[in-house]
């Protein structure tokens, strides 16, 4: 029976109701009354109810019939509402967004970024996920995540990449340390100390910082632990080493430790970041997010200092 129920006569039918008559509803649909007329009573030997009492003034519903067109209406209130949902989905104002993350969104452009798109699109849900680089990826390419933002070095691999923004590498260390009262520290200033890394980024760390001291030699010692960057921090007093992170991680405070900028020759030194999806991943509310990231293409070379202490 549904079938064979034209959602366009269950609107006339509403609509002849709303107006008390055929003729009336006619012209408001644009069509002849007895257009109307023959499709409401088709309906009514179809559902073998009575819909409406027909007098020369016009038609009013009959009893069975008001409750019929009441729950006609019902249903098609909750069908525009979900044709209105479906149309914020498809435009990327509602859904929702997988982000996967190894660094901390605690500060900096990756903190500024999530919180302009959360604003420009309030009723998108986004779920985080955070984890090693290795794992992330991973639930790239098995769709459980939509996009994952990494920090320094990329392989390209079956999937798009947008170079992003850059951010400083810091040292956090204990308040009384040796190093402390310097304000900028540079590569040479680490060789002798013993430096605690955690997992991601741990690795890529550890590579930043050797490739920075090969060339003249010795290397400081490098202790690695399956630990986050957060639990990292958490020993820096308690272990004898100092540990390296990235700008966004700097954001956690952690009494008696502080946090020093580590200089090359030239300024800062700087590692990118980077957003890299699956190119068949049609999910519109990522589509507004990697809009949104394209605007942060820029920002290489440019570089604001925030306080770190």
């Amino acid at each position: 029976m549904i079938r064979n129920t034209e959602l366009v006569i269950l609107i006339q039918s509403l609509v002849a109701a709303e107006q008390g008559s055929f003729h009336k509803a006619g012209e408001l649909l644009g069509i002849p009354a007895s257009t109307v007329s023959r499709r409401v009573r088709a309906l009514e030997m179809q559902i073998g109810v009575k819909l409406f009492d027909r007098h020369r003034h016009g038609i009013r519903p009959t009893t069975a019939g008001d409750g019929f067109l009441e729950q006609i209406r019902r249903i098609l209130d909750e069908l525009n509402i979900v044709l209105v949902n479906a149309s914020t989905v498809g435009r990327g104002k509602t859904g929702w967004l997988k982000i996967g993350l190894y660094v901390s969104p605690g500060r900096g452009h990756l903190r500024a970024a999530l919180r302009e798109y959360k604003n420009s699109f309030p009723h998108v849900e986004i779920q985080y996920t955070d984890g090693e680089r290795r794992y992330l990826m991973e639930r790239l390419h098995a769709g459980a995540i939509d996009v994952v933002i990494v920090a320094d070095h990329f392989r390209h691999r079956g999937h798009d990449v947008i170079r992003l923004w850059q951010e400083r590498v810091l040292v956090a260390m204990p308040d009384s340390h040796g190093l402390a009262s310097k304000k900028n520290l540079t590569w040479e200033d680490l060789r002798k100390e013993q430096i605690f890394l955690g997992r991601d980024p741990g690795p890529e760390l550890k590579n930043h910082l050797v490739a920075k001291l090969k060339a003249s030699g010795h290397v400081p010692s490098i202790h690695q632990h399956n630990v986050g960057s957060d639990f990292s921090l958490s020993l820096v007093g308690i272990e004898p080493d100092v540990t390296l992170l990235y700008e966004a991680d700097a954001g956690a405070r952690h009494p008696g430790v502080i946090y020093r900028e580590v200089s090359d020759n030239d300024g800062p030194s700087l590692v990118p970041y980077y957003a890299c999806w699956l190119s068949g991943n049609d999910n519109p509310a990522l589509q507004g997010f990697l809009d949104l990231l394209r605007r942060y293409e820029g920002t290489h070379g440019r570089h604001r200092r925030p306080h770190i202490d």
